[in-house]
């Protein structure tokens, strides 16, 4: 089937494994191979992990340290080879995966230029064309004769990101290269990746930095001990892999609080779920002491919607449940962004609302009238905590609903998202130009 023919995806993973040998003292690789008896361990680092990433597709990779992330840029790369299972890569490939990756220390940045340029598939005539514009997009035209051991781990970044995007890759993989560069660093490399993609190019981006997987991304897969955990919208993928992260607090807050939490019907399942870490029920902790029973968000007829027009009228409704004699408590709803960013936090305490102590179920109700959010996708995060000294604790946090609650915004007759719907007024003088009032 040709490279270039619809539907055929850039690059295919079809039930890829990997397991490596792993032995107690370096001497047990000789014995075994010369007693023909084993002495190694198993240990395998992907399992049945299968994928499609489609031509011009940005696909974000996250997961834990030893989650497999590495192994497996490096069977997509050739480094090694899968134990098991079948990867297709139809295009030429770039790959970044580490800072300096193909780069020898002692050489000259110049002299790195055409080692690492010869790496990734250029020969010594692309590389002279191409040469300017690297050290251009770099930026570190004074410090190319000197050796690349003496770089900052910033400049290692930009010169290791300028070769590898030069070669005009259909695929660029990059694995962690932007997260030592500065703000205009990043910025370059966001214009270079979608002229990239904007090519038809598509990226695979590996970095533990969650804020750009949701900005950069349009998808993401979470890998966790070896194996796919979730596929999908990057905002929810980093929601659940971010819980995951704050699990083990999460998990010793509710064993010291088991006895608030029994009195819930669902307690035994939160319990068990944390207990094993299961991420479907990571996204909300806390200690139980007060628990919301009900999350809802109400349009302007009142009624539970997902979708609401900018300027219109949309409230969100707590109903709350349990027993606390703290009188400093903070109720608050955080809204985020598809990206990540916090678009707004509404505080009680900030609008003279006391709350507290808590003695049985009640209600509360968040007001925007009317939403001055621009159109987008939200997320939408209610939690109660204790902020008797202004640091807040895993026993501190009674309820956390981490962006559990979606809400659309939308405006007639535009079709691009904007931060938020800021009132403005005009008055224009032009010849020709009248402004009313």
């Amino acid at each position: 089937m040709p490279s270039d023919a619809v539907g055929v995806p850039a690059i295919s993973v079809a039930g890829v494994s990997k397991r490596y040998r792993v032995y107690a003292r370096p001497i047990d690789r000789l014995v075994e191979v010369v007693s023909r008896r084993s002495r190694h361990r198993p240990y395998w680092a992907l399992r049945d992990v299968s994928f499609d990433v489609a031509r011009g597709e940005i696909l974000g990779l996250v997961g834990r340290n030893g989650a497999g992330k590495t192994t497996l840029l490096r069977l997509l790369t050739g480094v090694t080879r899968p134990t098991s299972g079948v990867i297709d890569i139809r295009h030429r490939m770039a790959a970044i995966l580490e800072l300096g990756s193909g780069f020898h220390p002692e050489f000259t940045g110049r002299e790195n230029v055409f080692l690492g340029g010869a790496v990734i598939g250029m020969d010594d005539d692309e590389i002279r064309r191409k040469y300017d514009a690297i050290v251009e997009f770099a930026e570190l035209g004074p410090y190319m004769d000197m050796p690349f051991k003496t770089y900052s781990l910033g400049m290692q970044a930009r010169l290791s990101f300028a070769v590898a995007s030069s070669v005009d890759p259909e695929i660029l993989i990059i694995d962690e290269a932007l997260g030592a560069g500065d703000g205009a660093f990043i910025a370059k490399c966001f214009e270079r990746i979608r002229q990239i993609c904007d090519s038809g190019a598509t990226v695979l981006f590996v970095s533990h930095n969650t804020y750009l997987v949701q900005r950069l991304c349009r998808r993401a897969i979470w890998l966790d001990q070896g194996r796919v955990v979730a596929d999908g919208d990057p905002a929810t993928i980093v929601r659940d892999y971010e819980a995951l992260l704050r699990s083990v607090a999460q998990e010793e807050a509710m064993a010291r609080n088991r006895g608030a939490l029994e009195r819930f019907e669902d307690a035994p399942a939160l319990l068990d779920a944390s207990a094993s870490r299961r991420p479907q029920a990571a996204h909300r902790w806390g200690t139980g002491e007060v628990r919301f029973t009900s999350v809802e968000v109400l349009g302007p007829d009142r009624q539970p919607t997902t979708s609401v027009f900018s300027g219109e009228r949309v409230q969100v409704r707590l109903r709350f449940d349990g027993h606390s004699a703290d009188r400093d408590l903070a109720l608050v709803v955080t809204v985020h962004r598809e990206d990540g960013v916090v678009a707004a936090t509404f505080d009680a305490r900030e609008a003279g609302v006391a709350f507290g102590p808590i003695d049985g179920p009640g209600e509360a109700m968040l007001t925007l009238d009317p939403v001055l959010l621009g159109q987008g996708r939200y997320l939408v995060s209610p939690h109660l905590y204790r902020d008797a000294f202004g640091v807040v604790r895993p026993d501190d946090v009674l309820d956390f609903h981490d962006r559990m609650y979606e809400l659309t915004v939308t405006r007639p007759g535009r079709p691009y998202d904007v931060a938020m719907e800021h009132p403005a007024t005009w008055h224009v003088q032009s010849a020709g130009t009248h402004t009313p009032g």
